[in-house]
């Protein structure tokens, strides 16, 4: 098999017992090392445990190469891949896509934060989200509850652009809630997952996705995240990947303002609005 091909990717993805996870651990290992071509038999004795190997040499001698009319495929050496994405640490070598694949070239600001939302919050992601959709910046979030939807209505609200990534494939959305803003988001926007495109969502699975949330960034803004909270797990992989940090200060009474007042404290940027952010870089044209 090799590994610079989109077909053995396709082929991988049609075993069921090979996780969206276990296919990015393999590009890691594969691109790292330069050994793009294998046999089965190698894939099989390097990347899985002895009580694994017959089934998935089964599955991999049996699979045909994976097909959906659901989603646009993108592999890891196509032209469209987003150049940041690749740069990070176990990358995915397949993204499942809906809606307008041309904004993963474009530059993006990542937002994330509590699915208990205050008020404050609230109008704090709409104010900061919109302004930076003015200046032609791309919003990623992960569809959740709470801030991360907000982010992306500021976004569509501005006639902005905004990147959807999913813990479920992007065909069974979820939360089932926010349905009618993912097909909004597929109309105006981009949904992408590691996940095929029918698979469930996973609790596991949202702290995969979040560091696709930081990679596709060029920095990540916390509004409103508890101490321990998938917020803060995105957070810890924008510096892993070398991305800026900013957060929202927010009450100190308030349970869901511990976590970004803490990372300002650890040197985060304070933020209260978008030029906070694109004084960062020097390659955002105000």
């Amino acid at each position: 098999m090799n590994f610079k091909e989109r077909d053995t990717w396709l082929k991988i993805a049609s075993c069921k017992s090979i996780s969206a996870k276990k296919r990015a651990v393999i590009w890691q290992k594969v691109s790292t090392f330069g050994c793009f071509e294998m046999s089965i038999e190698q894939i099989v004795n390097i990347f899985f445990s002895s009580d694994k190997k017959e089934q998935i040499n089964m599955e991999l001698e049996e699979a045909d190469v994976y097909t959906t009319e659901d989603a646009e495929i993108i592999c890891i050496l196509d032209d469209n891949y987003p150049d940041l994405l690749k740069e990070i640490y176990e990358a995915p070598p397949l993204l499942f896509c809906k809606g307008n694949t041309a904004l993963l070239k474009k530059q993006a600001m990542a937002m994330v934060g509590t699915r208990r939302m205050s008020e404050y919050g609230r109008k704090a992601c709409a104010m900061i989200a919109g302004e930076l959709a003015e200046l032609k910046l791309t919003i990623v979030s992960g569809l959740a509850l709470g801030i991360d939807a907000e982010a992306h209505k500021a976004s569509l609200r501005k006639r902005g652009d905004t990147i959807a990534v999913l813990g479920s494939g992007v065909s069974n959305i979820y939360p089932r809630s926010n349905e009618f803003l993912a097909n909004e988001i597929i109309e105006h926007g981009l949904l992408i997952s590691e996940y095929l495109p029918n698979q469930e969502a996973r609790r596991w699975h949202f702290p995969e996705r979040n560091r696709i949330i930081s990679g596709l960034a060029l920095g990540t803004v916390i509004i409103e995240a508890a101490e321990r909270s998938g917020s803060l797990i995105t957070a810890d992989y924008a510096l892993e990947q070398n991305r800026q940090v900013f957060a929202v200060p927010g009450n100190i009474f308030t349970d869901t303002s511990r976590g970004t007042n803490h990372l300002i404290q650890e040197g985060a940027k304070l933020v209260t609005n978008a030029n906070n952010i694109i004084e960062e870089f020097f390659q955002i044209k105000p």
